[in-house]
């Protein structure tokens, strides 16, 4: 059946891409580790391996001076040509592995220049001894023999560094380690004899190699004679990519034919029409200006199991051998995204996870009735049915604009495409950052799939960025258009930064606006984040100040509006209640921007939400805290805060708390069960301290629930004799000490006050004043 995606409707580049049916390169090699065949030189006898000096000293003596094609003629020039030849007739290579070795290398080399299986014949050709200097200058070989279309070279084992196989086909160029010290090491190379080769000076020891004539078999008239040649496909999708990017595409992704792991996935390990679609695309790809890359592609789908004749699977009965059988009926979820970069030139671009969207994947139909690489039952409680997880994964090469990689990269989220700016410096020009760094403040988005922690570390990133590009105007658009919507305080000191780059003028405009936008739902960080501007900061007016408490006073009613509904979720997450400190700021930075009118009006409101301020608590301590602040205490304002706590204190505390005279509690007990009135009549005794309740385990449970709902003075505890077992109800004096501890706060925050008094108000504030140095000094008795 394979998963549910929507593919691609790209007919004329699906057939573009299918057209290139040849698969192979113009050159392949590889290195394997075998047991060796016995080579049998003519004079000089059975060769060791590795080859000792004292024999290639013997190849050297039996061998003759390569000579090189040049025009019709044959000639010798170590200027061109330095090395040694050994002809074929006087070679005799066996040993019981080397039939099965060679066709181990030559399989492997009919796949790498795209032949079928058995398309290949191998004639040997020479023994090439190459000395220290020896080489062979650039130059193509000439088909030596009929049907001849190509040329492979096996190094035996021999100690030496340098004599690299280069090989050139176009534009393309392949340099290949030829050397093989180990004793049962073979290095092997094959190319098409139209290409252009060289090897390079040998620089140390010596290179033996043993020379093949590959041909196509007699009669056959089908196989190409030539290295491959994609110009002509290259060019058609070239074209159709030019006309796609001027669509304003995201990205389009096909998937190979052949398996390959995350980690063996390369563009130098694709297979036969994998590897030539490859490098179609990638010839195409830079003629159209286009990113290429391979990537593997993860489909995981959810949804109820079912069996092929349409029965749901049933917790109950599935066996661990019925999952293959299995399959999603309706489906719940699914995530499809590409990871596991690799960049045409073999880089691993640190894109992470890219979500595969719809109508992205290429070819259609590619996983019809595609296996899943995994599947997994999940059951549910109960006699329910069970769930089918499965996933799927496939390589695919994916290409986008080159103008357009940051938003594919942003499809991912913002954290990876402001990390993907920021690598850009050191690689970029500046004129380039600063394009990228606009756009992506044109395409920045909350994901809402994003935790705020890594939310606010995508703007701490982004807002270091902009101090690194210094570009002012796009420091102001990104904390008109990002920050003015969201805000942490792990931003402040890069806030801060930002604000100071933009200037006085821009930073008095931003910053009412700011706390308009963040004071009802995080009132502490953002006053604390006014207070650092204003002490921190050399960009902060007094007139800017004045117009942001302002704006915090204009929204200090929905921040102590504990019911207040939230815009959405986040908000609701997010929001955080007024502190001591964030009053504090309040009426500090009020006076310092001569905002008193301000202040007067936010102390009333303090004053009316007692819930949300606390005054015989928060104001006492905000009232200590203001006493660095200057003639404020002169001000009508804190006058009003000072006598709203202090009314409040003397109301509960102005005389000590009286003990109690006897057992009895008032309550106010509804329960009219058995039970319950007796408890009741034991809670009005006036004299009795314990009572015995023997009850059985859910009535004991009923009066735990009812002491402990209503508050009252009773410790309870079961009594484990006898049948049924008892609850034992003892008075205490808990309330009463918790009143105590109350009264002792009370009269130490009456001393706060006391020290706090208003400056220059005393006949305001006379008769409060007397009233506390009273409660204070009978609280002190």
């Amino acid at each position: 059946m394979g998963p549910e995606v929507e593919y691609a409707t790209n007919a004329p580049l699906t057939e573009l891409l299918r057209s290139v049916v040849r698969p192979g390169d113009y050159c392949t090699h590889g290195r394997l580790f075998l047991p060796m065949p016995t080579v049998d030189v003519a004079g000089v006898g059975l060769l060791s391996f590795p080859v000792p000096d004292s024999q290639v000293r013997a190849l050297t003596e039996a061998a003759e001076r390569a000579p090189y094609g040049k025009g019709t003629e044959t000639v010798v020039d170590t200027l061109v040509r330095d090395c040694w030849q050994i002809d074929a007739a006087r070679l005799r290579i066996g040993g019981h592995a080397w039939d099965d070795t060679f066709a181990t290398i030559l399989g492997a080399v009919a796949e790498g220049l795209g032949f079928r299986s058995g398309d290949l014949e191998a004639r040997l050709y020479k023994l090439l001894v190459y000395p220290v200097g020896g080489f062979f200058a650039p130059h193509r070989d000439t088909e030596k023999v009929d049907r001849m279309v190509a040329t492979l070279t096996i190094s035996l084992p021999t100690a030496g560094a340098g004599g690299e196989l280069v090989v050139r086909h176009g534009d393309r160029e392949e340099v290949v380690d030829m050397n093989a010290a180990e004793p049962s090491e073979l290095a092997f190379a094959a190319f098409y004899a139209d290409c252009s080769h060289e090897t390079r000076p040998v620089r140390d020891g010596h290179r033996l190699s043993l020379v093949y004539n590959l041909c196509v078999l007699p009669g056959d008239t089908e196989t190409p004679r030539h290295a491959p040649d994609y110009s002509a496909e290259a060019e058609a999708v070239a074209r159709h990519l030019a006309d796609w990017v001027d669509e304003g595409p995201g990205k389009l992704v096909w998937l190979l034919e052949h398996d390959y792991t995350a980690a063996g996935l390369s563009f130098d390990t694709l297979k036969n029409a994998d590897n030539a679609v490859a490098r179609v695309l990638a010839a195409a790809a830079e003629r159209a200006e286009c990113a290429l890359h391979a990537a593997i592609v993860h489909i995981e789908e959810s949804g109820n199991a079912m069996y092929a004749d349409g029965d749901y699977v049933m917790s109950w009965e599935w066996r661990e051998s019925d999952i293959e059988a299995m399959e999603i009926g309706d489906l719940y979820d699914s995530r499809h995204w590409l990871d596991g970069w690799i960049g045409a030139d073999g880089s691993r671009p640190p894109f992470d996870e890219i979500p595969l969207l719809p109508e992205e994947l290429l070819p259609t139909g590619a996983l019809d009735g595609a296996v899943p690489d995994e599947r997994r039952v999940h059951e549910a409680s109960g006699n329910e049915g069970v769930d089918l997880e499965r996933s799927y994964r496939r390589a695919a090469m994916v290409i986008w604009p080159q103008s357009n990689t940051l938003e594919v990269i942003a499809s991912a989220g913002i954290r990876a495409a402001v990390d993907w700016v920021a690598r850009q410096f050191g690689v970029a020009h500046r004129e380039r950052i600063e394009e990228l760094s606009a756009r992506l403040i044109g395409i920045w988005r909350h994901d809402r799939h994003e935790r705020e922690e890594e939310a606010s570390a995508s703007r701490v990133r982004m807002l270091d960025l902009l101090r690194l590009v210094g570009d002012a105007g796009l420091a102001l658009r990104f904390l008109r258009e990002v920050a003015l919507s969201h805000y942490s305080d792990r931003e402040d000191p890069d806030l801060l930064a930002a604000l100071e780059m933009v200037g006085e003028d821009a930073a008095g405009a931003y910053l009412p606006d700011f706390v308009a936008a963040h004071f009802a739902d995080l009132p502490g960080q953002t006053m604390a984040l006014l207070r650092l501007a204003d002490e921190s900061t050399k960009v902060l007016t007094r007139s800017a100040l004045g117009a942001s408490i302002g704006q915090a006073v204009a929204a200090l009613p929905d921040a102590l509006d504990a019911e207040r509904p939230a815009i959405d979720l986040r908000a609701l997450v997010r929001r955080s209640p007024i502190s001591t400190a964030c009053v504090r700021d309040l009426f500090a930075l009020a006076w310092r921007s001569d905002s008193m009118d301000d202040a007067l009006a936010a102390a009333s409101l303090l004053a009316d939400h007692p819930q949300a301020v606390t005054p015989d608590r928060m104001v006492p301590a905000v009232l200590e805290g203001l006493q660095g602040e200057g003639a404020l205490a002169e001000t009508q304002a804190y006058v009003t805060l000072w006598r709203h706590a202090a009314d409040f204190l003397l109301k509960r505390s102005a005389t000590p708390p009286e003990a109690p005279r006897d057992w009895a509690m008032a309550t106010d007990i509804s329960c009219s069960c058995e039970n319950c009135v007796k408890l009741r009549a034991f809670c009005a005794d006036p004299v009795g301290r314990v009572a015995r309740y023997p009850l059985r385990k859910e009535l004991r449970k009923h009066l735990h629930r009812i002491i402990d709902g209503h508050g009252l003075d009773l410790s309870h505890e079961t009594e484990r004799r006898g049948r049924p077992f008892t609850l034992v109800c003892t008075k205490n004096r808990a309330s009463h000490k918790r009143r105590l501890a109350e009264y002792a706060e009370d009269i130490a925050h009456m001393n706060s006050l006391v020290a706090s008094r208003p400056c220059g108000r005393q006949a305001a504030c006379q008769a409060q004043m007397a009233a506390l140095r009273e409660a204070t000094r009978a609280g002190g008795e």
